[in-house]
């Protein structure tokens, strides 16, 4: 009788112990490398650099906004293009607190070069990472300014650590998201919608083809 009990458990302990060399080392629970993960996820980062600058701020739910004033001022072909360049892009946040009406007239048809100017405004040519922006800023003393593809500058700045673009109208903006790589440049997300000074003339602003250089060096 003690010998008929003994044969099942015997099987038993076969099975299991079969079962924990298929995953080696006789143990049941399969082991993960955490160096593999590692790779995992910076090839998953690497994605983005493939995207262009325009479909990083399509992919992302929190520019939407954004790429909605994009498209009414037929600059997708312009943030698609292969020369290199930096968006610093309002989230939808920034473009609330410009106000209902007056973002639904900077919409409209009739509004499409102003609204070209505005967002040319917030376009560095070159690509230009933040840490770029913090050494030069550290070089220059404190502050330095960039030329915008509207032909105005932006001043940036350091503040409590973090990023700060000033504007001709005096509007401040800060870099919440910076990095954000593209196959053609950088985008860095900020919170406020960035205005140049008003013109007599509000024609559309130059392209980028024949945008100057900014006075801050971008990386290649």
């Amino acid at each position: 009788m003690r010998f008929t009990a003994t044969v099942p458990l015997l099987g038993l302990a076969l099975a299991l112990s079969a079962c924990g060399s298929q995953d080696g080392g006789g143990d049941p629970v399969k082991r993960v490398d955490a160096a593999s993960l590692d790779a995992q996820d910076a090839a998953a980062a690497d994605v983005d650099a493939i995207l262009r600058v325009d479909e990083v701020v399509l992919r992302n739910p929190d520019l939407s906004t954004l790429a909605r004033a994009i498209k009414a001022a037929d600059l997708n072909a312009a943030l698609a293009a292969e020369t290199p360049m930096t968006l610093f892009a309002p989230d939808n946040g920034g473009f609330d607190k410009l106000g209902v009406d007056t973002l639904a007239e900077l919409l409209l048809p009739e509004n499409k070069g102003r609204l070209a100017m505005v967002l040319n405004y917030h376009v560095i040519p070159g690509r230009l990472s933040v840490a770029d922006m913090r050494k030069q800023i550290a070089d220059k003393g404190g502050s330095v300014e960039i030329e915008t593809l509207e032909g105005e500058r932006l001043n940036v700045s350091i503040e409590l650590d973090q990023l700060r673009l000033s504007d001709a109208s005096g509007n401040v903006g800060s870099v919440t998201t910076g990095d954000l790589k593209a196959s053609n440049g950088m985008v860095h997300v900020i919170e406020t919608v960035l205005s140049p000074q008003e013109r007599a003339t509000q024609g559309a602003a130059r392209p980028a083809a024949t945008a100057s250089q900014p006075a801050v060096t971008p990386a290649e």
